[in-house]
């Protein structure tokens, strides 16, 4: 979702992005809170529900860091948030502390959103209304993340369980993951049943089909980790990655095809002499041949924040949550300086080996 979001900034640290398809959900909201509060109050109250979503996602992150796990980035996106940890938790404890912190913030900001709607002035039904639709749409959605299945809160919380139960990370993401293909399903044939009658279940339908895609999609990351289990990232690292000047086009370094060795990419500095991203080689031949001379390495450059980054001991099956489809390549870093890269063949190769 990355490349088709905005960044809004930093918070506690944190990178916050803000995916286009937030503005499709707010104006449906606002239209629909409009037609009892005006267009005024309307769009107030989406704000404030936005930020509401963002402190369920900054809790979830906050508590991570007390266990030493940090966050890549906060995402807001249609269908709520997104807190991209950049590790696993490390015990049953700090999966379950994790996952009840961002319903917690929600019930806390929905039981304060009820009580101002109760003891607000009868003079100001407006801003009462407001506070009791945020106060209500955040126990929803406190309620709803702790349906006990995967990827909701709840399905992390079941994990947590699980695990701590017979001691296997793994197989207690698989029975989360379980969990969540049969919820997503229900809700998904809820959603369906009410649209035969003529009724609105498209929401319904949508995210019940998002749990249950995405719950499948655990299960097969958690069976894929457990057979790369003692595979780290500097079994398939190659160390050494050539770096060029932001001067440098797509022909000339093609030409110097040898600089890139089996890393199959080549690291680009800008004006400050700082590395800025990094350019794999097939994007170099997808460039026509006779177009070559005129593509500039920075046009085709994917910033550092943009791919998996991993330290050089780091487990292989951690790093996978964090790769960039697009860009299926592992750069691995001694605190601030590149050490090199686990390719993109390198890897394809390892994950077929542990697939079959």
């Amino acid at each position: 979702m990355s490349s088709g979001s905005l960044k809004l900034g930093r918070l506690a640290g944190i990178a916050v992005n803000l995916h286009w398809s937030v503005a499709l959900v707010a104006v449906l909201l606002a239209g629909s809170l409009s037609s009892v509060l005006g267009w005024t109050a309307a769009v107030i109250g989406v704000v404030l529900f936005m930020i509401s979503i963002l402190a369920h996602e900054l809790a979830h992150a906050l508590v991570a860091r007390r266990f030493d796990v940090d966050t890549d980035s906060i995402e807001l996106w249609a269908l709520g948030g997104i807190a991209r940890l950049n590790r696993e938790a490390p015990s049953p404890k700090a999966e379950g502390s994790i996952a009840v912190a961002g319903p917690l913030a929600s019930l806390l900001i929905g039981v304060i959103g009820l009580a101002a709607y109760f003891t607000l002035d009868p003079g100001s039904p407006t801003v009462a209304g407001v506070a009791g639709w945020v106060g209500i749409i955040n126990v929803m959605l406190a309620v709803f993340n702790m349906l006990p299945g995967a990827p909701l809160d709840g399905g992390r919380v079941v994990k947590a369980l699980r695990w701590k139960r017979h001691g296997n990370r793994h197989r207690a993401m698989r029975e989360a993951g379980t969990a969540g293909v049969y919820l997503g399903w229900i809700i998904a044939a809820i959603g369906f049943a009410l649209i035969v009658r003529a009724q609105s279940g498209i929401w319904l339908l949508i995210t019940g089909a998002f749990i249950g895609l995405n719950a499948k999609a655990e299960i097969i990351a958690a069976t894929l980790a457990e057979r790369l289990q003692g595979v780290t990232v500097r079994d398939l690292i190659w160390f050494g990655v050539a770096s060029v000047g932001s001067d440098m086009d797509a022909d000339s370094m093609l030409w110097q095809r040898q600089r890139l060795g089996e890393a199959g990419a080549v690291a680009v500095r800008g004006e400050d002499g700082e590395l800025d991203g990094l350019v794999l080689e097939d994007a170099l031949w997808a460039i026509p041949g006779d177009q070559r001379p005129w593509v500039m390495l920075t046009q085709l450059m994917v910033p550092f924040d943009r791919l998996a980054r991993a330290d050089l001991d780091e487990e292989l099956a951690s790093v996978l949550p964090r790769l960039n489809p697009s860009q299926p390549v592992v750069t691995v870093w001694d605190q601030d300086r590149l050490l090199g890269v686990v390719p993109p063949k390198r890897l394809a190769e390892r994950l077929a080996a542990a697939r079959a």
